[in-house]
Order: structure tokens, then sequence, then C-alpha cells
């Protein structure tokens, strides 16, 4: 069954005066302990020390406000990516919320894993990713993470944003588990036929084979989503509503993105 945490309920771990804590999904949530997602708050001049272990990934998404490491200042529109062994300083200058993802052994879910784990830091600026636009209603999309993006195929990353009144076809995943993390707005997640209201940071956690899909009211909704492993087929239940997404020709702010993706089905693009 899917799980739903919802960030209301989760309670605060004060790291220190500057930097409270939620963990919104534990390793012992899920039987093969794949990912955690923990939230933190941080206030102006906070300094975050991060350790990511030898063969983890991790992940730092700015939900709000802004950070400071060693590369220059990030904002929203920037995730930092840890592969393997490596030690990383944030500072912020602002109050700043953060969401970090981590993968527990992160080979496991590569199509051609070798046996030697990466270790590096890199900047994902998604924000000069391309838009694309569903055929069939107003939906639209941008890659967080993907395997040109991130170097890696064991996670696909995603920002979905849902005007008002707008709806997906119901689907499920084969060959990944995913999450969705609300960061915007409210949406009404219908799972396997049961509905259920998501707010700001509340997170909802899919299985393989679990049948669900979207919809919103008069409130609109923006939410990322991370498959693991990244490489998965997408089984729409009703096929003449199948989702393909063609470029808009700008970024989410409005200029020219960095590169161009071709129109493509959902889980079957190439190079992206």
């Amino acid at each position: 069954m899917p799980i739903v945490k919802k960030f209301d309920e989760a309670e605060y771990i004060e790291i220190d005066q500057d930097i409270l804590c939620k963990n919104l999904l534990r390793k012992d949530d899920l039987d093969d302990s794949r990912i955690t997602i923990d939230y933190y708050k941080l206030s102006n001049n906070a300094q975050l020390d991060y350790l990511n272990k030898d063969s983890d990934i991790s992940w730092i998404q700015i939900l709000s406000g802004g950070i400071k490491i060693s590369d220059g200042d990030l904002n929203k529109d920037q995730i930092v990516l840890i592969k393997g062994k490596k030690e990383i300083q944030l500072s912020t200058s602002r109050d700043t919320e953060l969401a970090i993802t981590k993968i527990n052994n992160y080979k496991i879910f590569e199509s051609d894993a070798s046996d030697a784990f990466d270790s590096q830091i890199s900047i994902i600026n998604w924000g000069n990713e391309p838009i694309l636009k569903s055929e069939h209603d107003d939906r639209k999309r941008v890659y967080l993470l993907s395997e040109l993006l991130a170097g890696t195929d064991s996670v696909k990353g995603e920002l979905i944003i849902y005007p008002k009144n707008t709806s997906c076809p119901e689907h499920y995943h084969v060959g990944a588990q995913h999450y969705q993390l609300i960061t915007e707005g409210e949406v009404i997640a219908v799972l396997d036929g049961k509905e259920t209201k998501l707010e700001k940071y509340d997170v909802l956690y899919n299985f393989e084979n679990e049948p669900h899909w979207f919809y919103t009211n008069e409130k609109s909704c923006d939410f990322v989503e991370f498959f693991v492993p990244g490489e998965n087929k997408t089984v729409w239940t009703k096929t003449t509503n199948v989702c393909t997404w063609s470029p808009m020709g700008v970024d989410i702010n409005g200029q020219s993105p960095s590169r161009h993706i071709e129109k493509h089905v959902h889980g079957e693009g190439k190079n992206i």
C-alpha cells in the first residue's frame, strides 16, 4: 500500500539552536530501506555540515531561501548532488528550508553498475531546463535529475506543475518505486480508488504496480517526484490518455532553456 507522510504530524528534531529537522521518510518505513527524506529548517547565519557515505547518493533541494557552498550562492533553481564519500558545509544568509534525500547503496539501482563508487559533488541547474507541457491538459514538467544531468540512472526526478482544476490519467509504474513531495499548494491523490488530500511538504510514497492519479480543485499544486531506480515503465490504465510531453521553448524563469528535449511519452524519452 502507498505510504502517506503528513508534514504537520512529523516532530521537529533540534540539530542545534539554528537548525531544526523533520524525518519525512525513515529507513525503517521501507522494507529495503532504499531512501530517506529529511526536511531542514535553517535560520539566518546557520551552518549545516552534511556527510555522505561511500556507497550513497544524496541530493539537496532548496525549498525556500538559499545556501552558500564553496561553489557559490545557490537558490531554488539548483540541486546539489553528492555521490560517494563527501562532506559538504552549507551556510545561510537568510531563513532557508531544504529537503535532503539519500539513496542507500545506489549502485544496486544502476542498470550498468561498476564496482567503483564515484565521489563527487555536482550542481544541477534545473532552473534552466526546458519546460514540457502535456498535450492533453495544462500540466507542465521539468526534469530535475536524469541520467544525463546526474550521471547515474539510479534516480530520475521531475517537477510537476498542476494548475487549478487539472487532472492526470490513472497509471502505475513497473520497475521502480517513487515519491512525491508537495512543494506548493494542494492536490488530491487518488490511490487505488481512494482519495487523499496532500498539502505543502506532505510526502506520498508509491511502490510498484500501485494505480494512482491526481487532480486539483480551486488551488494549484507543484510537487517534485523522484523514481528509484530512474529507469522504469509507466503503464496507463486508459491508453487513450497516454501522457505525451512537448517542449515549450522556455525554462521555469521564462528564459531560453539550456537545451532542447524532443517531444516524448513519459518514461520513453531519449537523451534526457
